[in-house]
């Protein structure tokens, strides 16, 4: 078994450092996992039977790490209650794995809730033999729901071109345009001509293993930080406020004070001078600490960048780096005709597409448990008004999608975290409603199994024609059914009948 010292640091520009491969004995690659927390792995129930009825009694499996530097292995074992092998139908398939060591610095599979989503480009990572150290399929596409209830989402490889196939079992399926992992690859279509498998959405994996649901979120943040542009007198960054504009970007993260903000002027500086100020109005050792553990703790401004020696370069070696760790930097330039001007615009353009795509992951996140929560009400009869704010959310996705060049690109960055917030805010209340009203059906679950246990036993015993029994009995199902919503209501009653039964079967 290979150590590891607890980093982070994967291959370079690894951006799904979770990623694992289930080997046996000899070396075999089995299939994929997904390291969902410090020392907690999703993958397939049957990749872990392919290890052999060892794995299955409690034998340990290996498992390896393909996204991290030297691939470290470590041994891991089904956690307790986290098994649900495959039916006869192909449902279920998800098992939970125990890693013997924990690796609390490496971040895990960010998952995401959604139901069955079609049309979506993927990406996934799978170990096909004789791809013992994986191989990625780029741009399969979601087509829609299959397989037995609709468990599986349909996955169609383009071809030619490498399919998911054989050994792609447990790999997660991540959305190209956001980086959230969707589900989890479960089979393949066995004919070799077609680019055919099946994945099982994040919703039905929690439905399996409710432990899983810890680790289900929002989609990943873009990495990069805002790229603000102003257009104007030299001056005008800093006169208008440049921390103010930054804290406008930043609303709702921690900014730092101004010991991590410096204001640059470019004018007649080569690009490593611009670079020197910067260094020199933030300490260099501070701010490469601050750029990889609170990014948006750093905000840079730069005027003048069309008088410095090579504009351009100074925008591709040092503003560029400093947006892409997650600094908020602003650039300023005298005229939207000046040098610089269209690559710090085209950026910025890139940067809100980016944005746009999770805002389109968000509402339909947002849609989905706007569903989920109305279909838990209505099974449970409650009287609860569950919001509706994706058909809002939607309509002002669309005027984004539309905004084109017609509107200032810093407007459209303002509005998307605007709306990207409003978003995140509906989810989350929808998520704890939908918790609220999930607690209030096992209670009422919990009361209508034990009323109906002890009337049971009463049966059993002979004690169908007692009146007071009876009579305890009829109120306590009565109030089960008429607010089943509104479990407490019945608690007292469902005592009274248990209470009841308990003295007669004492008394026999």
């Amino acid at each position: 078994m290979r150590e590891h010292n607890g980093s982070a640091e994967g291959r370079a520009g690894d951006p799904e450092p979770w990623r694992v491969c289930l080997v046996n004995s000899s070396g075999r690659a089995l299939g994929a996992g997904m390291l969902l927390g410090e020392s907690t792995v999703l993958t397939c129930a049957h990749v872990v039977q392919a290890a052999g009825e060892e794995a299955l009694a409690g034998a340990h499996v290996l498992v390896r790490f393909v996204g991290l530097d030297g691939m470290p292995e470590t041994l891991a074992t089904v956690r307790p209650g986290c098994w649900v092998p495959p039916a006869e139908d192909g449902r279920g398939d998800i098992a939970l794995l125990e890693l013997a060591e924990a690796f609390p610095h490496v971040p895990g599979a960010p998952l995401v809730r959604l139901g069955a989503v079609r049309d979506r480009v993927v990406h996934t990572y799978g170990f096909p033999a004789p791809h013992r150290y994986g191989v990625w399929v780029n741009n399969a596409e979601l087509a829609g729901p299959a397989g037995a209830g609709g468990e599986w989402i349909q996955l169609n490889s383009p071809l030619p071109g490498e399919r998911v196939r054989r050994g792609f079992s447990g790999a997660g399926v991540i959305d190209k345009a956001t980086g959230a992992v969707l589900g989890m690859v479960v089979t393949e279509y066995t004919d070799e001509r077609a680019g055919l498998a099946y994945l099982i959405p994040v919703e039905v994996i929690v439905r399996h293993v409710p432990d899983v649901a810890r680790w289900v979120g929002e989609p990943p943040r873009p990495s990069a930080g805002p790229l603000i542009v102003v257009i104007g007198d030299r001056d005008s960054a800093v006169r208008d406020g440049f921390l103010a504009q930054v804290r406008r970007e930043r609303r709702g993260s921690r900014v730092a004070g101004e010991r991590l903000a410096a204001i640059v002027d470019a004018t007649g500086k080569t690009t490593g001078e611009v670079a020197e100020h910067v260094s020199a109005g933030i300490s260099t050792g501070e701010v490469l600490t601050v750029l990889e553990t609170n990014p948006e703790d750093v905000a840079v401004a730069v005027t003048g960048v069309e008088d410095a020696r090579a504009p351009e370069e100074v925008l591709t070696d040092v503003v560029r780096p400093l947006v892409d760790k997650g600094a908020t930097v602003l650039v300023q330039f005298s005229g939207p005709d000046s040098p610089g001007v269209r690559l710090a615009r085209r950026w910025e353009s890139e940067r809100n597409a980016r944005r746009l795509a999770r805002l389109a992951l968000l509402v339909d996140m947002v849609e989905h448990e706007e569903d989920r929560t109305r279909e838990r009400a209505a099974r449970l009869g409650s009287r609860v008004a569950v919001p509706g704010s994706s058909a809002d959310l939607r309509l002002r996705l669309a005027a984004l999608r539309s905004a084109g060049e017609r509107i200032e690109p810093g407007r459209v960055r303002r509005a998307l975290a605007a709306t990207e917030r409003d978003a995140e805010a509906a989810r989350w209340a929808l998520v704890r409603l939908y918790a609220e009203l999930d607690a209030l059906a096992a209670r009422h679950d919990e009361l209508h199994g034990r009323l109906r246990g002890y009337n049971a036993k009463a049966t059993d015993a002979g004690l169908m024609e007692d009146e007071e029994l009876a009579q305890l009995y009829r109120p306590a199902m009565a109030a089960l059914t008429t607010r089943p919503d509104d479990p407490e209501a019945a608690a007292e009653p469902v005592e009274r009948y248990v209470r009841a039964v308990r003295r007669r079967l004492e008394g026999a």
